[in-house]
């Protein structure tokens, strides 16, 4: 049986793995990640202030197309088996698809709002349990991880509640350093197929039953999440 703890940590693994993936390989004249929102945003904001607004429509583009698959995989996951099922395999499908147009030659930026649409869905592809959740960012996982060891320094809270968001950092830093030496050694055809295969086999996983159960299902809210020591 997959547990929910080790499920996150290979969907944050990918989530890194496709970051770096996408940065080194589709990165060109759009210079956008495929799943890091944050600087995404920032960067239509400067792009505009700069004058480059083709350059920033492109970058939007990116951030909502992002959000469309948040909100799908959000519609399709409701925490049972089979809707986590579909949540999971329209991630692995995004993914595919990438790697069929990567393979018949399609545009970088197009690869690229592909790479969006896949990292926006595994955001909600996966209920959160026990503390754990995907991510396709590591902003609050540092600045937890941080306010964790302020607690411990400070007596309000356990050296070992520091260990959920670093595990979770972890993951994501783990993946991205797979991903950019596959992509610096062989390219984008040989490193993409990977995380596309971890994550249609964990959906397979879940249909047939082997992933344990949601039982304590989490929307993914930073609000919903509770770090057990």
């Amino acid at each position: 049986m997959i547990t929910r703890k080790q499920a996150v940590f290979v969907l944050n693994f990918v989530a890194g793995w496709v970051d770096a993936v996408g940065f080194l390989a589709l990165v060109g004249s759009v210079e956008a990640f495929p799943s890091f929102m944050s600087g995404n945003s920032t960067k239509v904001v400067t792009d505009l202030a700069s004058g480059k607004t083709d350059l920033a429509a492109l970058v939007a583009g990116v951030v909502l197309v992002f959000i469309v698959g948040t909100i799908l995989s959000r519609l399709l996951n409701d925490g049972t088996r089979w809707r986590e099922t579909g949540a999971l395999a329209g991630v692995a499908g995004g993914l595919w698809v990438a790697v069929a147009g990567a393979l018949a030659g399609f545009a970088g930026y197009t690869l690229l709002l592909l790479l969006a649409f896949g990292m926006g869905m595994i955001n909600r592809a996966l209920q959160g349990s026990n503390g754990f959740t995907v991510h396709t960012f590591v902003s609050g996982a540092v600045v937890t991880i941080g306010s964790d060891i302020a607690d411990a320094i400070s007596g309000r809270g356990d050296w070992r509640q520091m260990l959920l968001p670093l595990s979770i950092w972890g993951a994501i830093l783990a993946g991205a350093l797979a991903g950019a030496i596959l992509t610096h050694q062989f390219g984008l055809l040989v490193a993409l197929p990977i995380p596309a295969l971890a994550v249609s086999l964990l959906a397979l996983a879940n249909g047939a039953g082997w992933l344990e159960p949601a039982s304590d299902a989490r929307d993914g809210h930073s609000d919903a999440i509770e770090a057990h020591g």
